[in-house]
């Protein structure tokens, strides 16, 4: 059941705010009463993902929670001994709840591996990847160190059950902590008007951004890369158009997520944590990992990079701890060699933002770059290697990866097809003759000549695209306003202005809501 669903839609949602009303009104105690019904909710919504996985889920909460019980143990007599139990006592739930995540996303490439280098026919096919295990996996291990530094201490079975299976989050996230959400969770209320809205106002600017765009251009995207897959080059334009397609399809399908999910949690009563902040506007790759899957990129700095030693031990270190986290970071979001080689790329580039940065600090050129057109350049700088990146982490493999950057580069067979046609004659009927991609010989027709993108839609949605990244504030902006204080120019208000243009967007929106497509973050 996805958000964009119409079961989710008509009916689930529908569902739980009008149980919600009537437990907040009927209970004695709202609070207690809507969390039993939020848990109850948000196991019968992951349950539509299977039962198997649902009943995985809740072994490992219930196994979570006794490890984070006896984690919480006072200290008593043999405190040093004691603090070395309580430390092996970490590990052991440490590799509890990586061991399925091992099993489940990685024992078949892992056995892939090894079978290359024995040079053995093995083959081993895991039963299916329980959707959203990386997420709660990663939710659990940021709780039971918590618990362990007593930043927290555990309650009830049933409140980290429902911290943990929450479905605004349980899926694909964002990757919550206890300090963030326990306290709301604990103190859960009827619905507020104001929230309403502007969740609905979330909700529905991403259900336009998931259907509307990244499911329209990414059709775009698969066409050239399912291509490049079975063996048919891409001609340059053809490849460079389709890595952008998937750059803006992954940008809108992940944002509008986000925004679904927040939106959800707001008209709960519930903030969730920022998780996606304008990063096609970075101005650097540093910049660009504090704005795209900022919940993800804090887990990965404070329980890889930090422990590896983060910057405390030299800047050569630190440019190792950053390649090696972000190496995990790329195998986190799959079994393959193309995360991996995605995540040695940003790894990569983070090391040389970082040292780029500490060179020119205090110089003039730190203050030309600062600078309006600096920023402008770095911005375009920043987005050109990000684009590169994702056609890695887009390809199904790594001979599909290097078709298309052959492509992007102009080195593949026949991808500099003849830019003019021969007999397309002088003048304007001339120049539209070119242009015509359905005329035999036209520039069009010769630039892209597999037809993956024909007529005007494709450009038209790219164009679209590029002016809501680079010149429109972000959702969060467009609800709350900007952190700094200032308002954008295009800023929500509880008018009929606004009902209206939302009522027409998510009319556009269910219109095309049924095709049958899933959030890309599904699979990591």
């Amino acid at each position: 059941m996805l958000f964009s669903s119409y079961s989710f839609l008509f009916c689930f949602l529908p569902l739980t705010l009008a149980a919600w009303q009537l437990a907040a009104r009927a209970a004695a105690q709202p609070a207690q009463a809507l969390g039993w019904l939020l848990l109850a909710l948000s196991l019968v919504f992951y349950a539509f993902w299977g039962p198997g996985f649902l009943v995985l889920l809740l072994g490992l909460i219930v196994m979570n929670h006794a490890f984070g019980t006896a984690l919480a143990a006072p200290q008593q007599e043999g405190a040093g001994k004691r603090r070395l139990t309580r430390k092996s006592l970490l590990a052991l739930a440490l590799a509890c709840n990586l061991l399925p995540l091992l099993w489940f996303k990685y024992a078949g490439f892992l056995t892939d591996c090894a079978a290359r280098l024995c040079g053995a026919d093995w083959s081993f096919t895991p039963a299916g990847l329980p959707l959203g295990i990386s997420f709660y996996t990663f939710i659990q291990i940021a709780w039971l160190v918590a618990v362990y530094r007593r930043e927290t201490a555990p309650e009830g079975l049933a409140a980290h059950a429902l911290f943990t299976s929450c479905f605004a989050w349980v899926i694909s996230g964002p990757i919550v902590r206890y300090g963030q959400m326990g306290p709301q969770l604990g103190a859960l209320a009827g619905l507020r008007a104001e929230n309403l809205a502007q969740g609905f106002t979330l909700f529905t600017l991403g259900l336009g951004k998931k259907v509307l765009l990244a499911d329209s251009i990414g059709a775009y995207a698969d066409a050239v890369f399912n291509a490049a897959a079975r063996g048919i080059w891409p001609s340059t334009l053809e490849a460079w158009l389709g890595s952008l397609a998937y750059t803006f399809q992954l940008y809108f399908d992940f944002s509008g997520y986000t925004d679904m999910a927040l939106g959800l949690g707001l008209m709960l009563g519930l903030r969730l944590p920022e998780n996606f902040a304008s990063p096609y506007k970075a101005t650097g790759i540093v910049d660009f990992w504090r704005r795209w899957h900022i919940t993800l990129g804090a887990w990965l700095r404070d329980f890889l990079y930090i422990p590896l030693g983060g910057n405390r031990r030299g800047r050569p270190r630190q440019y190792a701890n950053l390649f090696l986290t972000m190496l995990i970071g790329g195998a986190w979001h799959g079994a393959g060699w193309t995360f991996i080689v995605w995540g040695a790329l940003h790894g990569t580039m983070l090391s040389v933002n970082h040292f780029f940065r500490a060179c020119t600090r205090g110089t003039l050129a730190e203050r030309l770059l600062g600078a309006a057109p600096g920023r402008l350049v770095c911005v375009a700088f920043t987005f050109f290697c990000i684009n590169l990146c994702w056609v890695v982490f887009r390809a199904p493999n790594l001979d599909t990866a290097l078709t298309i950057y052959t492509a992007m580069a102009g080195a593949g067979p026949d991808v500099w097809p003849p830019l003019m046609a021969p007999d397309a004659g002088a003048g304007l009927e001339g120049f539209l003759a070119r242009l015509d991609p359905a005329a035999p010989g036209s520039l069009m027709a010769a630039l892209l000549p597999n037809r993956f993108f024909s007529g005007w839609l494709p450009f038209a949605l790219l164009a679209v695209c590029g002016v809501i990244v680079w010149c429109c504030p972000n959702s969060q902006e467009v609800v709350f306003g900007r952190k700094e204080g200032a308002g954008p120019r295009v800023r929500w208000r509880p008018t009929t202005g606004w009902a209206a243009a939302l009522a027409l967007l998510g009319f556009a929106a269910l219109v095309l809501a049924s095709r049958e497509t899933v959030f890309l973050y599904f699979q990591f």
